[in-house]
């Protein structure tokens, strides 16, 4: 069976889900995605193929970077172009007060998510209740943004640049620049361009993709994927303890880490280190 990361590129106007499930049809695979993208938004979606979705948690923290076209003086509902416009204003701003409106959105930030989101209140999903024309309140959560960065300014339009811990939205950071500004501004346009250490240069496009056989050649093996995390080489003994449910004693303790585990080169799962043991978390089936 087929295991591994694929890097996709996703267009706009389907869903994360609709992508895995044609990739699932294309090549009769499991498959499943470590992150969602709006429908409205492009770019880097990664999809786990086969074992590797056991290992979604790993890939979901990472952080993210992507690029927005955004317009300002018009408030949407959804924060972006498919939502309606609940408020127009004049653009009274020059390029250079976008700039440095961009500053207070740097650093540790608490967030707001937007109405029209994945977020769950009081079980179902903020969308849920927002199509249904209910009032969602959503709790504000602690996010942080590394890069601000404007690319371009052709008023009322701006091109910007957001490097960005998981978990934060960058519908809402647009939304929230307009209000700083006092015009309201939504997103045009949206695109993933990183996960991570993987860009969109490594991706391959969800049309080309489907024009396909098989998926030899675009796969990345689970032990290349997830070499941000320590990697533990194992006796042919201790691997053996390891997959029988067993831990390790370590001689000294330990910070708490997830690790990749190896015996002989083989990559065998992921084992979590803490305090004096090495226990597994997450293994590969038929080693």
């Amino acid at each position: 069976m087929l295991t591994g990361l694929l890097l996709v590129d996703k267009p706009s106007g389907i869903s994360s889900m609709e992508v895995v499930e044609g990739i699932k049809r294309k090549f009769g695979l499991k498959a499943g995605h470590a992150g969602t993208l709006d429908p409205i938004a492009t770019g880097l979606l990664l999809v786990l193929v086969g074992e590797a979705t056991k290992f979604s948690q790993f890939f979901l923290g990472l952080d993210k970077a992507y690029t927005t076209r955004a317009k300002l003086g018009e408030t949407t509902d959804t924060y972006d172009a498919e939502g309606k416009v609940l408020e127009t204003k004049a653009v009274d701003v020059s390029c250079q007060e976008v700039e440095r409106a961009l500053e207070k959105f740097r650093g540790r930030i608490l967030q707001t998510p937007p109405p029209f989101s994945a977020k769950r209140v009081g079980g179902k999903r903020a969308y849920q209740l927002a199509r249904k024309g209910l009032k969602v309140e959503v709790k504000p959560v602690q996010v942080e943004v590394y890069r601000a960065q404007m690319l371009s300014c052709q008023l009322p339009y701006v091109e910007l640049l957001f490097e960005v811990s998981s978990g934060t939205y960058v519908r809402s950071l647009v939304h929230e620049l307009g209000q700083e500004l006092s015009c309201g501004a939504h997103v045009v346009e949206l695109r993933r361009v990183r996960v991570g250490k993987f860009t969109l240069s490594m991706a391959v496009e969800y049309e080309r993709l489907l024009s396909l056989q098989d998926l030899r050649g675009l796969l990345l093996s689970l032990g290349e994927a997830l070499d941000f995390l320590p990697a533990v080489s194992l006796s042919s003994e201790l691997a053996s303890r390891v997959r029988h449910g067993a831990f390790v004693k370590l001689k000294k303790p330990a910070e708490k880490t997830f690790v990749r585990l190896y015996c002989d080169g083989v990559f065998m799962g992921v084992g979590l280190l803490e305090q004096d043991k090495l226990k597994p978390y997450r293994l590969m089936q038929g080693l």
